[in-house]
């Protein structure tokens, strides 16, 4: 048996008021599952959309780039293992994410998020049209449009942590917050 405590966990996400998470391999099925739980949760918010939305993407993000990789048999394929929280404040919602990221990508991924960061939502706004004209990148899974997605749907900055692993990997954290009732 594992030495693990399960009540000083269990209060741990009681204090931190966290009313969803989970860590793994974040598969298609994962998603839907989850997304449907998260559908449950906040179907008193105006903005469902948008935070249902954020949170397709960030678990995206986790399928797509996580540099831990794990076998999903039912998908035939290897998806990315990370974690996911919902969070719930006296005045906002946040869904953080975290996955191992190759420490070669972390320069990229921080100018990005600087810069989207930077502008406010017009601003933001005109570059997500300016970026889907361009091409893909190389060893993207998209159109490279996915944190100017988060800052225009959150209308909130960009929160990221990355935290060096090891010489080749970094735990790359991503928190986002809505304020409740829009």
């Amino acid at each position: 048996m594992i030495d693990f405590d399960l009540y000083d966990y269990y209060k741990n996400n009681k204090d931190n008021n966290i009313i969803l998470s989970f860590k793994g391999a974040v598969s298609q099925e994962i998603l839907v599952e989850i997304g449907s739980m998260i559908r449950n949760k906040f179907t008193m918010q105006r903005d469902i959309k948008k935070i249902f939305s954020v949170f397709v993407e960030l678990s995206q993000n986790i399928m797509h780039y996580s540099a831990e990789r794990e076998y999903s048999q039912k998908e035939n394929t290897n998806v990315g293992v990370g974690i996911i929280l919902f969070s719930e404040l006296q005045d906002y919602f946040y869904i953080s994410s975290g996955n191992l990221i190759e420490r070669k990508l972390v320069d990229r991924i921080e100018g990005k998020i600087e810069k989207i960061n930077s502008m406010n939502q017009e601003e933001l706004k005109e570059y997500y049209q300016e970026q889907r004209r361009l091409p893909q990148e190389d060893g993207s899974k998209g159109a490279g449009l996915g944190f100017i997605d988060i800052a225009r749907k959150s209308g909130n900055k960009v929160n990221y942590d990355m935290t060096k692993i090891d010489d080749d990997h970094s735990f790359f954290v991503l928190k986002v917050k809505f304020k409740k009732g829009e």
